[in-house]
């Protein structure tokens, strides 16, 4: 019996190391990232309302709660602004205070206390959340990265 050329299998396996690659890379990008799972409540925040020490349920403390994010339906009505990268980093007036935009230092502080960048108090609606630097770096980053 003769041996098979490597010549004539070669080509076949490339092609199928090419294709799981690919299959590999395009899985990858559809999964939602860490931000995107903080902001849909797929992983939970630990939010409390203002003055209140009982956290709220975790579908309440969801961002999509109240907050249309940077995949917005622009048909589903939002009790909170949209939470987007115009939004959030573009300079504009805020509840009658003075034009700010946000950065990553004053996302994390609105989120953790309730404060903006001008300094103004977010109603007692608005959950206060108990986010370490890690997760409020990736809920920033989900929010605020480029679209194509």
């Amino acid at each position: 019996m003769k041996k098979a050329s490597w010549r004539r299998w070669a080509p076949g396996v490339v092609g199928i190391v090419i294709a799981a690659a690919s299959t590999a890379v395009a899985v990858n990008l559809l999964a939602p990232t860490h931000g995107e799972r903080l902001f849909d409540g797929t992983e939970p925040l630990v939010g409390t309302l203002a003055d209140h020490a009982t956290p709220l349920a975790a579908v309440a403390a969801r961002c999509t709660q109240c907050h249309a994010g940077p995949r917005r339906d622009p048909t589903v009505p939002t009790f909170g602004p949209v939470l987007d990268r115009q939004h959030l980093r573009e300079a504009w007036s805020r509840r009658g205070g003075p034009p700010v935009a946000y950065d990553l230092a004053s996302f994390c502080r609105v989120m953790r206390l309730g404060i903006d960048p001008a300094h103004v108090v977010l109603p007692r609606a608005m959950p206060r959340f108990a986010i370490d630097d890690e997760r409020c770096k990736a809920l920033w980053q989900h929010l605020t990265r480029e679209r194509t």
